[in-house]
């Protein structure tokens, strides 16, 4: 019994897990600085089999080279639609629609995801294989509007299924201190 007792108070002494994580990369010396929990959206794919679902992961991401901070949305599609019923959507296709409280914002990929955010396997890459990754340029005041939107859904608009993905593990508090921390740190 009283091993169970410091357990649980050693458990709340420890408090909730930081909502942004920072990750230093030894080898440039850039520090990239992420939201713990990323936005999650999924749409049900009832129309190809039971229980499968495609999935948009948005994970934001500060890189800080040397004083100059970049801000980007890393954009990860993944499904469990079996790839013999239908194949993975076109890795060029990543254009992204986000509706947030009635607002529309339509961003295109970078051509080419960013070296430094590319190499770093701790950016919230979904564990499934089939994931396609796409970066896009954002600004802090984008991301807060995010953080506190009411109603968030995304939209690929180049994918021939074009039925809104809605979000499934919502990210936003985590996405608001990232912004609180990242404005605090460009000051």
């Amino acid at each position: 019994m009283l091993a169970a007792a410091l357990t649980a108070l050693a458990a709340c002494a420890a408090g909730p897990p930081p909502a942004t994580r920072e990750i230093l990369d030894e080898e440039t010396g850039n520090t990239f600085f992420i939201a713990t929990r990323p936005l999650v959206f999924a749409r049900n794919r009832t129309d190809v089999a039971a229980y499968t679902r495609d999935y948009v992961t948005l994970a934001a991401v500060a890189v800080n080279e040397s004083g100059k901070y970049s801000e980007y949305l890393l954009m990860y599609r993944w499904s469990t639609v079996d790839r013999r019923m239908e194949p993975p959507p076109d890795p060029n296709a990543g254009e992204l629609r986000i509706l947030a409280d009635g607002r529309t914002i339509d961003l295109h990929p970078l051509e080419q995801v960013p070296v430094s955010v590319a190499s770093r396997t701790e950016l919230r890459e979904p564990n499934h294989g089939d994931a396609i990754t796409h970066a896009y340029k954002m600004d802090l005041p984008t991301l807060r509007f995010l953080a506190v939107s009411q109603t968030l859904a995304v939209r690929m608009p180049q994918e021939p299924l074009d039925t809104p993905f809605e979000l499934w593990q919502d990210g936003r508090p985590d996405l608001a201190s990232f912004v609180t921390a990242q404005g605090e740190r460009v000051k």
